[in-house]
């Protein structure tokens, strides 16, 4: 007959051994946690994209935030009631029209140096469901993300839907009072331009299921972006994958790096931004039938021959998720949304030689502005040197001079749909009288906030 102290002691080494036993169980299942979805085993990719899900449909129904669009104001939103024209030193700024869209509702507006709205192009979620169907365009808000306007009125506006995957919805050709000319629904995205052989080149993604030759660390599915171009009528001439053009490049390595640095959710590329090559502006890294595009995810630009539909060129910089490279006097200006580390991580504006690498002008910090917009983003250089810069989180189109002086201000006027902060700008372009053909839909009031 065991003695009460002997009863005791048992059921105390009993209680370390379950103890014992239950913290190197969960030890072993965290252990074995870490190994699953490091591999990739069973059952992560099912519980992966359950979490990836459920994320997206909180983010839907308004009870989670996208990080990506800053919600928080942490990319540099604006919550003060300014709004309108702040500057305008006519000896200084470059006189013409604005056009630009926001981030609040499917428009663009046009408007003139005082801050009046002159024109206005308005896509309805309504009529395109009404005409095309609603398969093709599914309940949800929209927005014009990127633009082209041509000197009749006519505008190319690539559309992104909100909270969607894929999220770019197609590009449409609207005629001046916004009437749908053409649609195609190719899922394009972020930006879109003419080449001087009429033709549109855009970018485009879908997801993809298959594998990447060569590249099993990639694990289907994940968003592929594509190299769109369109005839001018938007029937695709060309469809290139920007993630099939580095197999078989001495480029390929690259991808292979940018694997290693982080679990992108299935969106490796992000590419953001292209340019055809052009023959008014040549540059020392592009040749005929290339465009350039813009890789935000690795930190790079390259340039994609459209012949071969592979890399021909490929530089990563000292820029970090940047967009709208362009090409002005065989130099590239881009939008570096968070490289300017001097400045806690803060945006700049560069321009640069692609061959040597030399910055040879940049904009960032100066007498009445500071550019931050951890997203978006792009520049413009102007007929008279000046650049004009779209700052888009906090809803402001800042023209500067080369020596950093302001010419011109314009901020947002309205609120995004929350009301806590200015509604962004997703694009501006700066147009000169003689590139304007058309009758306006009529004046607006004068927007200024001195």
């Amino acid at each position: 007959m065991s003695s009460p102290e002997g009863s005791a002691r048992k059921s105390r080494r009993e209680l370390v051994e379950r103890l014992v036993f239950i913290a190197a169980a969960i030890f072993l299942l965290f252990v074995g946690g870490m190994l699953v979805a490091r591999l990739g085993w069973f059952p992560y990719p099912i519980v992966d994209d359950a979490v990836t899900a459920a994320r997206a449909s909180l983010i839907q129904l308004g009870w989670a935030r996208d990080t990506e669009v800053g919600a928080t104001g942490a990319d540099g939103e604006r919550s003060d009631a300014r709004g309108g024209v702040t500057v305008h030193d006519s000896a200084l700024a470059m006189d013409g029209y604005t056009v630009y869209s926001a981030g609040n509702d499917a428009s663009a507006y046009l408007i003139d140096m005082g801050g009046r709205v002159l024109h206005r192009w308005t896509v309805s979620m309504e009529a395109l469901r009404a005409e095309f169907g609603e398969e093709r365009v599914p309940d949800g808000r929209i927005g014009i993300r990127s633009f082209y306007l041509y000197p009749n009125g006519d505008l190319l506006a690539v559309m992104h839907r909100h909270q969607f995957t894929p999220y770019g919805f197609g590009i449409l050709k609207l005629d001046k009072d916004s009437r749908v000319l053409w649609a195609n629904f190719e899922y394009a995205h972020h930006d879109v331009t003419v080449g001087e052989d009429g033709r549109i080149y855009t970018i485009s993604h879908a997801i993809r299921e298959s594998a990447v030759p060569g590249f099993g660390q990639i694990k289907a599915p994940f968003l592929e972006d594509f190299v769109l171009v369109l005839s001018a009528d938007g029937q695709v001439v060309k469809r290139l994958s920007t993630m099939d053009a580095f197999v078989g490049t001495p480029f390929a390595n690259a991808l292979k790096q940018l694997i290693k640095t982080r679990d992108w959710k299935g969106d490796y590329f992000h590419v953001n931004a292209i340019e055809p090559y052009d023959s008014r502006n040549p540059i020392a890294v592009l040749g005929k039938n290339q465009v350039l595009i813009s890789v935000r995810n690795m930190d790079s630009l390259a340039t994609l021959d459209l012949e071969s539909g592979k890399i021909a060129w490929m530089l990563q910089g000292i820029w970090q998720k940047q967009h709208d490279p362009d090409i002005a006097g065989g130099r590239i200006l881009l939008f570096d949304n968070r490289g300017d580390f001097s400045r806690a991580g803060h945006s700049r504006v560069l321009e640069l030689d692609p061959l040597t690498q030399q910055v040879t002008w940049q904009a960032s910090v100066g007498e009445g502005y500071d550019i931050y917009s951890g997203w978006g983003g792009n520049q413009q250089v102007l007929a008279n040197g000046n650049v004009l810069i779209t700052v888009s989180a906090p809803g402001r189109l800042l023209e500067l001079t080369r020596d950093g002086k302001v010419a011109w201000e314009y901020l947002s006027t309205t609120r995004n749909e929350e009301g806590n902060f200015a509604a962004s700008f997703l694009e501006g372009r700066r147009y000169a009288p003689s590139e304007i053909d058309f009758k306006f839909s009529g004046p607006g009031e004068s927007q200024v906030n001195r």
